[in-house]
């Protein structure tokens, strides 16, 4: 249990090179909260989260980046079995859950709440392996284990004296 939700605290946010912190956007942990519902994740791990603008300059960022305000975050999602899910999971779920700035990287995605809080461009799909800047959307129709489905067959049993009349899948 964390300090800033069910499973998130402050202490996985801080600057992974030089160990500052910053206050931690709480539409940032809602969503990363949501993410965990929907994929039904044994954990979530934040692999960066806030940059110092020096740092974040150091790892290929920039001084200003979504990192440095604190309103991003690059995770990997453990699924219940110890395995992980890929970035593209991660990224169709994320895009799926309203993030505005969603990137696949090596080994974990980007997120962050560009689209709801100030920064300079409000959307960003992108893939930072091949510098494809320029992804529409990354939904392909996965279903994943929290997902709630709409579609749930129901039986309808018609009874006429205790005689079952008719039994049919609606």
């Amino acid at each position: 249990m964390g300090n800033l939700s069910a499973h998130f605290d402050s202490s996985e946010f801080n600057c992974k090179t030089c160990g500052k912190s910053a206050t931690i956007s709480d539409l940032l942990i809602r969503r990363l909260e949501e993410i965990h519902s929907l994929m039904n994740a044994k954990a979530i791990y934040v692999t960066s989260g806030y940059r110092c603008p020096n740092c974040s300059v150091r790892v290929g960022g920039y001084r200003n980046d979504a990192h440095t305000k604190g309103m991003a975050a690059d995770i990997k999602v453990q699924k219940q079995d110890g395995s992980y899910y890929s970035a593209e999971d991660i990224a169709e779920a994320a895009e799926r859950i309203g993030f505005g700035g969603i990137g696949l990287l090596n080994g974990a995605t980007h997120v962050d709440t560009r689209d709801t809080e100030p920064y300079s461009n409000n959307h960003w799909f992108g893939d930072e392996r091949n510098g494809n800047d320029n992804i529409r959307t990354f939904q392909r129709g996965t279903v994943f284990p929290g997902q709630k489905t709409e579609n749930k067959k129901r039986k309808l049993k018609i009874y006429l004296d205790d005689v079952l009349l008719i039994e049919k899948e609606i």
